[in-house]
């Protein structure tokens, strides 16, 4: 079997610009539509291009209970983690916040893995999970004490981690073998469809017709199609524990995008908060030693000398 290797910059390096940029840009959007509805249409945008290729590329859809599990899937990945994130986004919480409760997604994937799909949870992962809810805790409080109470935004905020790392969960449970490109735009089209209905109930309207359409563009072009692309690859280059653990340089640069593209200047928990949460996604994306060393070893012994 192919042994992973270190990702290269000219692969990490784009991956985490557009992870990154999609913070800042997600504030710019939010303040020029509702946020809902920017969710809804950036999907169905999603949906569209996914499809697309899909046809084009003659790739195989998922059918039966397999398309119902895809669909629950993006739901949760999508649907949840956008509309929880542009939701949260649009009633104050910062860029570099929200990046950094996202950034949690490795962490808190790890635990519910342990606690749901019965994954031995190593030693280093606990200290991991225990960084990245510190990490979290310093910086929403002292996200609470500037603002002097608990904003709504920030439980809308941990809504979107929770369906990020849920919608993984149940991806990797009930979706193996489901083609990227298919499954990609059945998940995109559900989750659209599942906070459309929320966006129908939700105040405000368009402000800023040119912002929204910028924001769109650079959301689906970049981070729907290019992102997923470029992480795609950085997997099977270096494998996912690699891959995921870009989560961890992504909060301070979405800081640093942040600062000059919103005038959003990092408190002090802030900078704490992303420190804590660089060593947690370090710790919780670490390969299981002992697994790997025992899966070799079985593997040498099937295949013999």
């Amino acid at each position: 079997m192919k042994s992973a290797r270190s990702i290269p910059l000219s692969l990490a390096a784009p991956i985490v610009f557009i992870w990154a940029s999609g913070f800042p840009t997600g504030k710019l959007g939010v303040a020029a539509a509702p946020p809902f509805l920017l969710t809804a249409v950036r999907l169905t945008l999603a949906a569209l291009v996914l499809a697309a290729i899909a046809v084009c590329s003659r790739a195989t859809w998922p059918g039966g209970k397999r398309l119902g599990h895809t669909a629950i899937a993006g739901i949760l990945t999508y649907g949840a983690q956008f509309g929880g994130c542009y939701g949260g986004m649009s009633v104050g919480v910062p860029a570099s916040v929200t990046a950094l409760v996202i950034a949690m997604n490795p962490v808190l994937t790890a635990a519910l893995a342990a606690g749901f799909l019965r994954e031995r949870l190593s030693r280093i992962r606990v200290i991991g999970l225990v960084l990245g809810v510190l990490a979290v805790a310093v910086t929403l409080g002292g996200q609470v004490l500037a603002d002097g109470a608990v904003n709504p935004g920030i439980l809308l905020t941990l809504l979107g981690l929770l369906g990020f790392s849920a919608g993984g969960l149940y991806q990797q449970r009930y979706c193996a073998g489901v083609d990227v490109r298919t499954g990609g735009a059945v998940q995109s089209a559900a989750a659209a469809l599942a906070v459309g209905v929320v966006a129908v109930f939700e105040q405000g309207h368009v402000t800023h017709w040119a912002q929204a359409t910028a924001v769109l563009l650079w959301l689906v072009l970049g981070g729907s199609v290019a992102g997923t692309a470029y992480y795609l690859r950085a997997i099977a280059v270096g494998g996912a524990s690699r891959a995921s653990a870009l989560f961890c340089i992504v909060p301070p640069v979405s800081a640093l995008l942040a600062w000059p593209i919103l005038g959003e200047t990092p408190s002090i928990a802030a900078v704490l908060g992303m420190a804590l949460g660089a060593v947690a996604c370090v710790l919780g994306t670490r390969p299981d030693q002992a697994r790997e060393a025992k899966s070799r070893e079985l593997a040498s012994l099937r295949t013999g000398p």
